[in-house]
């Protein structure tokens, strides 16, 4: 029972490690330097996640290359620390750090070893900082031992709020954008840049990400602070980050849902229109929004109309929710001809719930991978959650972050088209 117990808890985070949530939450904070106090190993998980990003962002056109990048740098844990400690490895790291660098601030990430050994960061931190003069903060939490990504990410935006902010006089219409996706580039920190213009709203400040001293000291002066994220495992933290600040430092939340798909953008806008109370403008809002989605849709409806499309899901209900895509499918008035679970993706258990939501909706068939070959066979498009070996079908990659608004919607469904297009005989994948 207590096996039971425990894997069923578990099964509710991601299998990650809070240090990289540390390093991406200051990572292009100007000034900023974060140590990871660790063996050399584990710099590689945030260097895989950085070249990720930094591809991702020259493929998207999105590249500053005069955004700041703060250096990470490794104490070196090493087996003999498990027995002496790493403490004095630690201090000898953090006055390298000062001397080459200069920074503003220091962040230190603890590694699962520093936390089975038992080093107290907080206190050669402490001791640190008073030393060197500038600001010394040690995030408390483990590697893999306490927390995950998102854990590490709200962590270090509490150290960042506690040290650097304290209440201010609000700015009437400045906001907030709390999380990441992206940075303020990105195309969903567009989106609801643009969402938030209806209503006269102006961001001021990026938090905790992609922000300098002189922004992060400006956060208690906005006048409203928005969530810039919306999966189940993110959402939690940045809703708990978001109610500290309005709690310490007076400055509003919006805990509304994520604007991914047509019904939650409508809803996200009635909510955000109560919430400052301009519900006018928000029924203003969703009209504009509702024919600039219209207009999209009858462009693309020619070139979609008779496709025979595939959805192939295989990700768990804990990073995925079928209905956003199903719902765009359904505006778009696609023909998916089949949903084809790929089975091999999941555990016996995660499958059965993935069939559970997937069966909720009657019209489209849905079947194992086995039984869904000759569906997949003859489909003109798949749309699908991982690769598929088949190189000669055209496969539209849907990305793991469900897009905002209606300009997310347009994004995607403007690739679908693209993929359309293609000669017949150029297969391939396209991904969002």
């Amino acid at each position: 029972m207590v096996m039971n117990k425990r894997a069923t808890k578990v099964r509710q985070r991601s299998y990650s490690c809070t240090m990289p949530g540390v390093w991406r939450a200051v990572s292009h904070n100007e000034g900023a330097v974060v140590i990871y106090h660790s063996p050399e190993a584990c710099g590689h998980i945030s260097r895989e996640m950085d070249l990720g990003m930094h591809f991702r962002s020259l493929a998207l056109h999105q590249f500053n290359p005069e955004q700041y990048s703060a250096p990470l740098v490794i104490s070196g844990l090493q087996e003999e620390h498990s027995i002496f400690g790493g403490a004095g490895l630690l201090r000898d790291c953090i006055d390298k750090v000062v001397q080459k660098y200069q920074p503003e601030y220091i962040m230190i990430a603890n590694s699962c070893v520093a936390g089975v050994i038992g080093d107290d960061t907080a206190a050669v931190a402490s001791e640190a900082e008073e030393a060197l003069g500038i600001p010394i903060m040690a995030v408390p939490c483990y590697g893999y031992l306490d927390g995950d990504y998102y854990t590490g990410f709200y962590q270090a935006g509490k150290l960042l709020a506690e040290r650097f902010m304290v209440s201010q006089p609000k700015l009437i219409n400045t906001v907030t954008l709390l999380g990441d996706r992206g940075g303020p580039n990105g195309v969903d920190a567009q989106e609801i840049k643009r969402l938030l213009a209806y209503f006269g709203l102006k961001v001021y400040c990026h938090f905790p990400a992609f922000a300098s001293l002189e922004d992060i000291r400006r956060v208690p002066f906005t006048a409203l602070s928005v969530p810039l994220s919306g999966t189940k495992l993110s959402y939690p933290w940045i809703r708990k980050l978001g109610l500290e600040l309005d709690d310490t430092l007076g400055v509003p939340f919006f805990d509304g849902d994520y604007p991914s798909g047509w019904q939650s953008t409508t809803r996200w806008l009635k909510d955000l229109g109560r919430f400052i109370q301009q519900e006018d403008t928000a029924e203003l809002a969703i009209k504009m929004e509702k024919q600039r989605l219209d207009s999209h849709v009858a462009e693309c409806s020619t070139v979609l109309k008779d496709k025979k499309i595939v959805l192939c899901v295989g990700r768990p209900l804990l990073y995925f929710d079928p209905a956003w895509v199903l719902e765009l499918l359904q505006l778009y008035r696609i023909n998916v001809t089949g949903i084809v679970v790929l089975n091999e993706m999941f555990t016996t258990e995660q499958e059965q719930t993935v069939r559970q939501e997937l069966d909720k909706q009657k019209e489209i068939a849905v079947f194992s991978e086995a039984e869904g070959q000759a569906v997949l066979e003859a489909a003109d498009i798949v749309i699908t959650t991982h690769e598929l070996a088949d190189i000669r079908k055209k496969q539209l990659y849907l990305p793991l972050l469900p897009l905002a608004g209606v300009g997310g919607i347009i994004t995607l469904m403007t690739k679908l088209v693209h993929l359309v297009k293609r000669h017949n005989r150029r297969g391939g994948i396209m991904y969002v």
